[in-house]
């Protein structure tokens, strides 16, 4: 697979986000999420853990229909849905809050994922909020978990696919 190559979701990668289906395990999930139409297949191998380890999950992700390559001739395609992020804390980035109720799901969801049992009382707490602001106050404790347990990895991407999203008061 050519290091340049690039990839976008389809509308059935954007589905399997929401929807997990039984053959999206937790390292093709990751590199669904990161597929973004920006970054190539160089930079996807770096993020996914080393020289060569995403080209074997990209094709099992475009074989199931959850990715493409992107077109490449006269002006790049864009894809049909992309979230910009920050590459650092200083870049502002406007991304649409998410609804309180979904905001919640998901960040149950990412640390069930990425902790296991061991984020279960983290899960906890955040199914026991009620309120947005009950949401930004265990905050804290659950980035210091994110970043004790697994890593400045993995809580820049909490930042980016969550904090970013909670809803503004």
């Amino acid at each position: 697979m050519d290091k340049n190559t690039l990839f976008v979701k389809t509308d059935q990668g954007r589905e399997a986000l929401t929807s997990r289906p039984p053959g999206l395990g937790p390292r093709l999930r990751s590199l669904l999420i990161m597929v973004d139409g920006k970054r190539p297949v160089s930079d996807l191998d770096k993020l996914a853990g080393g020289e060569g380890s995403a080209a074997p999950l990209l094709e099992q992700l475009e074989a199931a229909g959850w990715v493409e390559q992107v077109q490449t001739g006269g002006a790049a395609a864009q894809p049909a849905f992309s979230v910009t992020v920050p590459l650092t804390e200083a870049e502002p980035v406007a991304l649409p809050p998410l609804p309180f109720s979904e905001a919640r799901r998901m960040m149950v969801r990412f640390l069930n994922d990425q902790l296991g049992p061991m984020g279960e009382p983290l899960a906890m707490r955040v199914e026991a909020c009620k309120t947005p602001v009950d949401l930004l106050t265990v905050l804290p404790r659950i980035r210091d978990g994110l970043s004790n347990l697994k890593g400045q990895a993995t809580l820049q991407r909490f930042d980016q696919e969550l904090v970013a999203r909670l809803p503004r008061y």
